[in-house]
């Protein structure tokens, strides 16, 4: 995923959101490319503990928010254009995985990237911001980057 994202972003001083974060791991390979800042977001309490306890064990003073949310909740209450990449990672089966699209593409800046993973059989609506769908056995990536021309769309 993070070669993907290497061929179309630079990380080094990115603002990056890591959604349904589990573990922290996307988002914590973010920061050891670069990431300037790291937003974990989860609504369940122990993938946000463990998120924590893996940042702080690479390093304690890493510039990273912990923030016990619905995906959709909390981009609601983001700023426009504040991130350079938002990961997003729900459960497969997760209801309304679709319609994150949406919510999350105004949060990024000019040429910014949303990606986000799923069951390969979910048919992902079609959007100007598509840019590929890789799939990895039964798990699809689905790659949105957003440039100006994309704003209204």
């Amino acid at each position: 995923m993070f070669n993907v994202i290497g061929a179309r972003l630079d990380l080094e001083g990115a603002v990056v959101a890591d959604l349904f974060c589990g573990s922290g791991s996307l988002g914590l390979e973010a920061f050891s490319r670069g990431a300037s800042r790291v937003e974990f977001v989860d609504r369940e309490t122990t993938s946000l503990a463990l998120a924590r306890k893996n940042a702080f064990s690479l390093d304690e003073h890493a510039p990273c928010r912990f923030i016990r949310s619905d995906a959709k909740a909390w981009a609601r209450q983001q700023t426009p254009e504040a991130y350079d990449l938002i990961l997003a990672d729900p459960p497969y089966h997760a209801d309304g995985i679709e319609t994150l699209i949406d919510v999350i593409l105004p949060l990024l800046r000019n040429g910014g990237l949303f990606l986000l993973e799923h069951d390969r059989s979910l048919k992902l609506p079609e959007h100007v911001a598509l840019e590929a769908i890789r799939t990895y056995g039964k798990t699809a990536v689905a790659i949105y980057h957003k440039t100006f021309s994309d704003v209204d769309a």
